[in-house]
Order: structure tokens, then C-alpha cells, then sequence
């Protein structure tokens, strides 16, 4: 299980999934990922040069985050991504059976 951010183009998920350290959790038993969206899209774009045309927050996204407490991955995501074969996309891209994923919408990630 991986944690990180990611967008959703052309029926694919890319982004940046790494591992963690569970002494890494917060205050309330979260591990969140280092890399932000606006900071790591000229990456993406240097890889995808399509996205050259494109700001950061054009493209549907999301970001995986742990939950320690409940030993489970919470996967924020825009409205659009909100179905079973993208989730199911997302979660192998961060190595997540489906059975330890929270997915949550979330309006911080909208298109």
C-alpha cells in the first residue's frame, strides 16, 4: 500500500505513489503524502506533454492519504472519478485492495 497524489487522464491514473512509515502519523493518526498537486504538475507535464496546455487543477485528481487508526487508505477524489473502474484503477496504481480503501469525495478536488 502506497500513499501520494494522482490525477486521472485519458482512462489512467499517474501521479506519484510511494510508501510511508507508520511513525509518520499526525496527531490524529494520519500520514499524508509530501508532494502537492501544484508542485509536482511541471513533472507531469514534463513526462505528459500533452498537459503543457493544461493547469494543474484542469485534470481530475485525487490524493491517498493512511489512516493508522483504522489501518485503511482514504482516497479523496474529484466527483468525476466516483466510480468502481476508476477506483479500481486507483487503487492498483497505489497497490490498495479494495477492501482496506475509504474513498471519499471531495470538493477540494474538482474539475
Amino acid at each position: 500500500m502506497k500513499i501520494g497524489i494522482f490525477w486521472f487522464l485519458q482512462k489512467q491514473v499517474i501521479g506519484i505513489a510511494h510508501p510511508f512509515n507508520l511513525n509518520d502519523a499526525d496527531s490524529i493518526g494520519l500520514i499524508d503524502s509530501p508532494y502537492t498537486h501544484v508542485d509536482y504538475w511541471k513533472n507531469m507535464q514534463s513526462v505528459y506533454p500533452e498537459l503543457r496546455h493544461y493547469e494543474y487543477e484542469q485534470i481530475p485528481r485525487g490524493r491517498v492519504v493512511f489512516d493508522a487508526n483504522k489501518e485503511k487508505a482514504i482516497v479523496y477524489m474529484d466527483k468525476k472519478l466516483f466510480n468502481t473502474v476508476t477506483a479500481t484503477k486507483i487503487y492498483d496504481f497505489f497497490d490498495i485492495d479494495s477492501e482496506n480503501a475509504i474513498p471519499r469525495k471531495d470538493p477540494h478536488y474538482r474539475t
